[in-house]
């Protein structure tokens, strides 16, 4: 097994990402910036915690892409299971973070960072095998879709933006869960490309 963390990078690439995104959580929880919307046009009220899974998913695509072809290709070494292991550690780390941080801080801005980042590294996953290593854009295109088309003439969110939806809200919780448990299904069944 240490050969598949060190391949992965697991042990360096992940405590910086999830460092990265605790600093992330600390200085932008309550931070909102209006930024344009082409179907209102208006601007919208944008919580910055939206953009703080998208460095959490670039690293774990980054720690995923990281291989030794010659071992992993080897029927005996269950890289696919340990790779979605992998992935859900990194979502569930996520998601303790947010927690953490609304309890803390009491910023109801942390609580959603879980599902948020569940959604997005399932999103990534999913685009991945097609795409290779530019599937890392995929959270930073979806953030724009929500900023620019995302939002109604009152501000609210509509259904399929996921990200800034309610911490309790049923149907992002859905779509998160659905979104990752599709990208690990991905992510367990295919090969993704390596070459740019």
């Amino acid at each position: 097994m240490w050969w598949w963390v060190k391949a992965r990078r697991a042990h360096t690439l992940l405590p910086a990402g999830l460092t990265l995104l605790t600093a992330l959580v600390l200085l932008l929880h309550d931070t909102v910036a209006r930024l344009p919307s082409f179907r209102t046009g208006a601007d919208n009220p944008v919580p910055a915690m939206l953009l703080v899974p998208v460095p959490l998913c670039a690293v774990l695509l980054m720690s995923l892409e990281s291989r030794l072809s010659a071992a992993e290709d080897s029927s005996v070494r269950r890289v696919r299971a340990r790779d979605a292991g992998l992935t859900l550690a990194a979502v569930a780390a996520a998601t303790a973070v947010g927690l953490g941080a609304d309890a803390v801080l009491g910023s109801g801005a942390a609580a959603p960072l879980g599902r948020n980042t569940a959604f997005l590294t399932g999103l990534t996953l999913c685009v991945w095998p097609r795409a290779g290593p530019p599937a890392v854009m995929t959270p930073v295109v979806w953030f724009a879709a929500v900023v620019f088309f995302g939002f109604d003439r009152t501000g609210r969110p509509t259904l399929w933006t996921v990200l800034p939806r309610a911490a309790d809200d049923p149907v992002a919780a859905t779509a998160a869960a659905l979104t990752l448990s599709a990208g690990l299904a991905v992510q367990l069944g295919t090969r993704p490309r390596t070459d740019s």
